[in-house]
């Protein structure tokens, strides 16, 4: 299991125990990019390897990556460092997943129609195609070792990186499965405060553009999807309508597309993140 860790002393306790709790053995590898508050001392009572790597080099692909370098297990996990396994078999039934044939696996509570999960998902490149913002994520996911040393992470996106890495991963007849059984909360996005949740999702928008361009987003689209029942763009999430969440995720979008259609330069490849924001 891959934790990436920046300054979260006070959350990494929880995270290790959920993964130590775990019905099957699990090997720990922290990778800290710079931490100042005692999250070392934490990880290296509770990990089997730690890794350092500078702050300044940090980037969400580069941290898993050197995680991933350091393990020796067949099959590698990842966790944010600012949450917990839901369930004590989390990982056999992820890797279970993997056993099966699945290149990866992570929890998913939709489809790519956002239509509730009510049992494993398994996503191909025909599916991800037809879906291109749904998908892969990094909060809590497994994979396996030999597709990652063919397909390693893209250590240059500032987002969005488990998205992009799992189109190559099936690109060749795969599949990963999105399965509800897997799912971890991601409160701690938001967590972070409405500034570091905003620039978050401007960020990821913007990251996908290499895959296809923004479409227009006008202020009457973004007020019709913070009203709407269920919106009409695919990065406004289904939470309650009217409601901040809504609201956040509107304006991340619509300055995206007024950035996208400016023109303006995304956010360096690789920036320092804030302590919440680092997953």
């Amino acid at each position: 299991m891959i934790v990436r860790t920046w300054n979260s002393a006070a959350t990494l306790p929880a995270t290790l125990d959920s993964v130590r709790a775990q019905t099957v053995p699990v090997e720990v590898v922290v990778v800290d990019s710079g931490s100042t508050d005692g999250t070392l001392d934490v990880a290296r009572e509770r990990a089997d390897v730690v890794v350092e790597m500078p702050h300044e080099e940090f980037s969400y692909g580069r941290a898993l990556n050197v995680g991933a370098a350091a393990a020796t297990a067949p099959r590698h996990a990842a966790l944010s460092s600012h949450t917990v396994l839901p369930r004590t078999d989390w990982l056999e039934r992820a890797v279970r997943h993997l056993d099966e044939g699945a290149v990866a696996a992570c929890g998913a509570e939709t489809d790519g129609d956002h239509r509730p999960l009510a049992e494993p998902l398994r996503a191909d490149h025909e599916y991800l195609t037809r879906y291109r913002y749904w998908g892969f994520t990094n909060t809590a996911s497994a994979w396996r070792a030999e597709v990652w040393r063919a397909h390693p992470f893209d250590e240059t996106l500032v987002a969005t990186e488990d998205q992009e890495w799992s189109w190559r991963a099936v690109a060749d007849g795969g599949w990963f499965v999105a399965d509800p059984q897997l799912v971890v909360s991601g409160s701690h996005r938001r967590r972070a405060g409405l500034r570091a949740y905003h620039r978050r999702m401007v960020a990821e928008i913007r990251a996908l553009e290499h895959v296809r361009p923004l479409a227009p987003y006008p202020l009457h689209r973004a007020a019709r999807d913070w009203a709407a029942p269920e919106p009409g763009d695919p990065f406004v999430s289904r939470t309650r309508r009217f409601g901040r969440t809504r609201l956040l995720d509107v304006t991340a979008r619509w300055e995206a597309g007024v950035q996208s259609r400016r023109g303006t330069t995304p956010q360096p490849r690789v920036v320092p993140v804030t302590r919440e924001e680092e997953r």
